[in-house]
């Protein structure tokens, strides 16, 4: 009897040995096979012993029939198949991954059919369904996922219609409609989903009359509708959103005359006015805003006649000017905002002269300059700015001289340099910049030569090379160097 014992007790300690090493070989398989699609796998804590719960094969090759291959990994969360050849049939094989909390479907051809193999994904918190034939009608499929939390549904044929299915989605927080034909219509359906907080409707067809309805969603913190028809008029429904900290209204038909009826959102701390009709002053009515840190007016009609008033936002510290009538002029005023931490003025009139006043902001770690009006001269000017970390020249004048300037900015990680007239002797002056992480050169005299130069920064991970006239032998011998190293061209 003893012996009986000890053989059921050797069983029962060793019998599911075999299993787990045949559910190790299956995954490292897996492993394998998605690997050759150009997929990546996470596993748990990032240890090797730990379960696979990632797995990324965006862009990939992978079919309907491959997803297969995904069954020995019991503990996946999340799932991005992003961009890939799966459709409706593929979807049936995901059914037993009911611990997945993520999925991405972006792209892909899954249609209103498919979403019904989705129901038994109860975990599910985050599905990304953008740019699929998905329509109102396959909304109800959705239903069963009590636990989304975060649902992407930009361009797609969606419509105000489908609203009553979505409204049922209880603890939304995060909804994107950008790009879908949205109307005006069936927003009282959604006036129920009191958890939600960051809407995205840009390049939709809502008016100032949706807006009234929207506006009864009282938690919303982040709503964008930039490309919308929304006028200023609208702007006054608003005002009751009094949780508000994120506004995008870039490129709708907004004024200064509907601004004043911002001043009640004293949460705001981002505001973007991008592409719309705002003038001079409009930047008068934006001074109530207190809590304002970041401000995007690119592409309207400021000039350097009100800029004055952005030194009353003190908490300002990003600020976007790009394709206004900004000059030299105004970056007196600008010299004032003094927290600034980013600052664009690409295709602004800003020339040399004007450069020396951004030299007060000490605290730059972003600057964004373009314009044939930027030369080496304004760059010696610059160099004060030792917090800079990022630097953009879009179209400027720079030359190898210019180069020297740059150099002594060594906290630089980001340099991108369009349409500079840079050759391989600038280059060569970048090759100290040893933090430098990202570079983009897209001048047309550099060649080989500077490339071979660029081998020196080794913390470089991303290089671009569109635009030059470097050679792939060129490409391949800096890989030798560099093999970590990111390269387009």
């Amino acid at each position: 009897m003893k012996r009986l014992w000890t053989f059921l007790l050797l069983v029962g300690a060793f019998g599911t040995a075999p299993d787990s090493l045949q559910a190790a070989d299956d995954e490292a398989k897996a492993i394998a096979f998605l690997k050759r699609l150009g997929g990546q796998v996470k596993r748990a804590d990032n240890r090797p012993d730990s379960p696979v719960v990632e797995v990324n094969l965006r862009s990939s090759w992978v079919t309907d029939a491959e997803l297969k291959e995904l069954a020995p990994f019991k503990n996946l969360t999340k799932l991005d198949l992003g961009g890939t050849q799966v459709t409706d049939a593929g979807l049936k094989e995901l059914v037993t991954f009911n611990k997945l909390t993520y999925l991405s479907l972006h792209g892909n051809q899954v249609t209103d059919a498919g979403l019904k193999e989705l129901a038994p994904l109860q975990n599910l918190t985050e599905l990304e369904l953008d740019s699929t034939p998905v329509t109102d009608a396959g909304l109800k499929e959705l239903a069963p996922l009590q636990n989304l939390a975060n649902l992407n549904l930009g361009n797609t044929p969606v419509t105000g219609t489908g609203f009553k299915n979505l409204a049922k989605l209880k603890n939304l927080t995060f909804l994107d409609l950008g790009n879908t034909n949205v109307t005006d219509a069936g927003w009282k359906e959604l006036a129920t989903l009191n958890k939600l907080t960051g809407l995205h409707l840009g390049d939709t067809q809502v008016t100032d009359t949706g807006l009234k309805e929207i506006a009864n969603l009282k938690n919303l913190t982040g709503l964008y509708l930039g490309g919308t028809n929304v006028t200023g008029a609208g702007l006054k429904s608003l005002a009751s959103l009094q949780n508000l900290t994120k506004l995008n209204l870039g490129g709708t038909n907004v004024t200064e005359v509907g601004l004043k009826e911002l001043a009640k959102l004293n949460k705001l701390t981002h505001l973007d006015l991008g592409g719309t009709q705002v003038t001079d002053t409009g930047l008068r009515e934006l001074t109530p805003l207190q809590n304002l840190t970041g401000l995007y007016l690119g592409g309207t009609n400021v000039t350097d006649a009100e800029l004055k008033e952005l030194a009353k936002l003190g908490k300002l510290i990003h600020l976007s000017l790009s394709g206004t009538r900004v000059t030299d002029t105004g970056l007196k005023e600008i010299a004032n905002v003094k927290n600034l931490t980013r600052l664009d003025l690409n295709a602004t009139r800003v020339t040399d002269a004007g450069l020396k006043e951004l030299a007060k902001l000490t605290k730059l770690t972003e600057l964004v300059l373009g314009g044939p009006m930027v030369t080496d001269a304004g760059l010696k000017e610059l160099t004060k700015l030792k917090s800079l970390t990022q630097f953009v020249l879009n179209g400027t004048k720079v030359t190898d001289a210019g180069m020297k300037e740059l150099a002594k900015l060594k906290n630089l990680t980001h340099l991108l340099l369009y349409n500079a007239q840079v050759t391989d002797a600038g280059v060569k002056e970048l090759a100290t910049l040893n933090n430098l992480t990202h570079l983009n050169l897209g001048c047309p005299q550099v060649t080989d030569a500077g490339l071979k130069e660029l081998t020196k920064l080794k913390n470089l991970t991303q290089l671009v090379l569109i635009g030059t006239n470097v050679t792939d032998a060129g490409v391949q011998e800096f890989k030798k160097m560099l093999p970590r190293c990111k390269i387009s061209r």
